[in-house]
């Protein structure tokens, strides 16, 4: 089982706001890689899943942890 961070999402559109959403912690990959193919794809899937109707052409205050890991996207080291 993979390691999860939690990243927050909120879209103007539609009214979320700091939605929660458990997304795989980025590996050995480059952060533009993850970001594109694991934590946006995560996203966009739980938008959807949340607010059917809505189709925005932007996500909005995207927020990664990135205190207590050594990289962006990375597991909080205790």
């Amino acid at each position: 089982m993979s390691a999860e961070i939690t990243v927050k999402y909120s879209c103007h559109l539609c009214g979320i706001v700091k939605r929660e959403v458990q997304v795989r912690a980025r590996g050995d990959e480059d952060v533009v890689q993850w970001l594109e193919q694991v934590c946006i794809s995560d996203l966009v899937k739980d938008h959807s899943s949340v607010s059917p109707e809505c189709r925005p052409s932007e996500l909005k205050d995207i927020m990664i942890p990135v205190s207590g890991s050594d990289k962006i996207g990375g597991v909080v080291k205790q």
